[in-house]
């Protein structure tokens, strides 16, 4: 087990853990060990498991690492954002300090990801209304993606934007649907990684996200929605920088 801290990755919608897989090999050979989170919501077979559902599956990951003395940094991208903002409500270092315990989240980190202040959803966010590359089947109770090749992965070959479509599941609705839960940056560091060819979440609306968190630690990266598939190397470079800020912060 390494002695630096743990880092976990929380998927976005439609996308399984092994998207991060690259980054994550990335990140051993740096001498970091990491999780990605496997989301209920992602391919279920059950249309209720949703955003509360996800909450509830990744805090419960979460609270085995920190309650084994781990340091962690979460990363979120896209609609993880409120997965994990969500599930990290009473993990946070300083506040498990202050308890008498060890082990906790030092960072919180959203990868072109939503911020989502407690109370709305990411339908709300989103102005009540479906993007035009979302097909809702209400009757199924799933969402489905679509122009995948332009919104999540124009930045990579065309072999690899298809075995990537390829992998992508069906999003129950009631992930979209049901409330963010708790506003993580109020409590724990944050950090916003921009992604600045982003199709999916253009930059003027991850500059809004911004402004929401309150002057978190930011890097730029020049890719799509999908960072950590095309640009994995620059993903490290940001992470090991808020693996710093989040250490730094702690020890204030």
């Amino acid at each position: 087990m390494s002695d630096k801290p743990i880092i976990v990755f929380v998927p976005g919608a439609w996308h399984t853990a092994d998207g991060f897989d690259q980054v994550r090999s990335l990140l051993t050979a740096q001498g970091y060990d990491s999780e990605a989170i496997s989301t209920p919501s992602v391919g279920s077979a059950d249309p209720d498991n949703g955003l509360h559902a996800d909450i509830e599956y990744t805090k419960s990951v979460l609270k085995g690492l920190v309650d084994s003395g781990r340091q962690v940094v979460v990363v979120n991208h896209s609609y993880g954002g409120i997965v994990g903002a969500g599930a990290v409500e009473g993990l946070g270092y300083k506040q498990r300090v202050e308890n008498g315990q060890t082990g906790g989240v030092i960072m919180v980190v959203w990868m072109g990801a939503f911020v989502a202040p407690k109370g709305l959803s990411l339908y709300n966010m989103l102005g009540n209304q479906w993007l035009p590359w979302m097909i809702p089947k209400d009757e199924e109770g799933y969402c489905y993606s679509s122009q995948e090749e332009v919104i999540l992965y124009h930045d990579m070959t065309e072999a690899e934007q298809q075995k990537w479509i390829s992998k992508l599941q069906p999003q129950t609705l009631k992930s979209f649907t049901e409330p963010a839960v708790y506003e993580s940056w109020k409590d724990i560091p944050s950090m916003y990684i921009y992604c600045v060819e982003d199709q999916a979440l253009p930059m003027v609306v991850q500059e809004g996200f911004v402004k929401t968190l309150n002057e978190p630690v930011k890097f730029h990266i020049d890719a799509s929605h999908s960072p950590f598939l095309s640009k994995p190397d620059e993903v490290v470079k940001g992470l090991e920088i808020a693996v710093e800020a989040g250490q730094t912060a702690i020890e204030i």
